[in-house]
């Protein structure tokens, strides 16, 4: 064998190896900040997966929105781009209405309920009708954002007392109809600009999860905590079928799998840490204030008829027995 002939061989094993070092690439993306348990939850997932396929897999994490909206970076993921992003049940109840009972105020009374749900059929035929209808897959629902509560300039305990106040809304229609039942007037708008509509009035509150308000640094432009839990929200890692069926059958089936290993991981650490969240906005000068659960309960009763999600919330009543 002659010179060029061995280095010619040597070149092409080379260029091989360069290729199946780095064959596919996902970009993540979410809207929350670095230190927070969902954000440590996908650097996680990027260390397993590049860990099990040797690189094979690279996988890039993006917080803070740097990457873009999770509406814009949906609809890249159904056209096939290779991204992934955490949607919430709001955010999917775009493409397949049912999802809305999800996020709906008190549908689940525990976190212990809501993880029975999402092992159940009935959720399974969400995700397959998400699937078909909106070209999405969900790698895994087990990430656990924590305890939503109302958090407010002004201190409440009733939903009256909410009357009139301008509440951040999700932009989806569960998301407007979650601050009509708490009380408020819904104002729509990416929860990356809530803290600057919170410091310039904008906004009266917003309700969301311990992690979320205390990374973010709502304790600098409010000032009351009430624990209204009124959803115990699970979001979920999404990536476009047309993306997830160009991979290899085993790397597919291995995304689900570290998925949901790092959906463990979110919960065990926001299970841990939630209490420490409040502890720590409370030394930053925010107060913790009780509320009358029993009256935001009353006021979310009829609120599956009234958006059209009764015999979806009926399959959860199902799933929960």
């Amino acid at each position: 064998m002659n010179i060029k002939k061995i280095l010619l061989i040597a070149s092409v094993s080379f260029v091989s190896l360069s290729v199946n070092a780095e064959s596919y690439k996902l970009s993540m993306s979410t809207v929350l900040a670095p230190n927070n348990p969902l954000t440590k939850g996908l650097f996680h997932f990027k260390k397993e997966v590049e860990a099990a396929t040797n690189g094979d897999i690279k996988v890039n994490v993006f917080p803070s929105g740097s990457l873009g909206g999770t509406g814009d970076l949906i609809e890249q993921a159904r056209a096939g781009s290779n991204v992934s992003m955490m949607a919430d049940p709001s955010r999917l109840q775009n493409y397949v209405n049912d999802f809305g009972v999800l996020a709906s105020p008190y549908v689940f009374d525990s976190l212990e309920q809501a993880q029975k749900y999402y092992k159940s059929d009935a959720f399974k035929e969400l995700e397959a009708e998400l699937q078909k209808k909106g070209g999405l897959v969900i790698l895994s629902a087990n990430w656990f954002q924590g305890t939503r509560m109302l958090i407010t300039k002004k201190p409440v305990s009733t939903p009256a007392d909410v009357k009139g106040m301008r509440i951040r809304a999700a932009g989806s229609t569960i998301g407007v109809k979650t601050v009509e039942i708490l009380g408020g007037t819904a104002t729509p708008m990416p929860w990356n600009e809530a803290y600057t509509a919170l410091q310039q009035q904008v906004i009266d509150g917003v309700e969301v999860h311990p992690a979320a308000f205390y990374d973010s640094k709502l304790y600098e432009v409010a000032n009351y905590i009430q624990p209204t839990n009124h959803a115990f929200l699970m979001t979920y890692l999404v990536v476009g079928e047309q993306w997830l069926k160009s991979l290899p059958e085993g790397y597919q089936t291995l995304l689900k799998e570290k998925a949901s290993d790092s959906g463990d991981f979110v919960t065990t650490t926001i299970l841990k840490n939630e209490q420490q969240y409040i502890d720590e906005s409370i030394k930053h000068g925010m107060k913790f204030n009780q509320v009358d659960i029993e009256k935001f309960q009353e006021n979310s009763k009829g609120s599956f008829e009234s958006i059209g999600l009764s015999n979806e919330y009926k399959k959860v009543e199902a799933s929960l027995k």
